[in-house]
């Protein structure tokens, strides 16, 4: 590996940048469910006013993500840690902003 000084500025500045970003956290999950407290503070998403049909508002709240050309609404419990209770993934062309 060339030393820092053999570099040239720009050079050196891309490489410091980048150990600096390949510094990550580490969040373990309790008892390995995934709460909404570790989900919001980590995972892109939006929130949802109701959630999509099957799924029962008085007792879960919903979120969306989209990834790999999919929409994926995860569920959380309102009771408790409120843990995931489901992922339902939906394909674009399913009509899935019906809800």
């Amino acid at each position: 590996m060339p030393r820092l000084l053999d570099m040239t500025p720009a050079l050196a500045v891309c490489v410091l940048t980048l150990g600096t970003v390949a510094q990550a956290d580490t969040t373990t999950l309790d008892k390995g469910q995934m709460t909404y407290e570790i989900f919001e503070h980590s995972i892109g998403h939006v929130d949802l006013a109701t959630c999509p049909d099957g799924f029962d508002d008085d007792k879960v709240f919903c979120r969306l993500t989209v990834a790999d050309e999919r929409a994926h609404v995860f569920a959380f419990a309102y009771e408790g840690d409120q843990v995931l209770e489901a992922v339902r993934s939906y394909e674009f062309d399913e009509g899935f902003l019906n809800f």
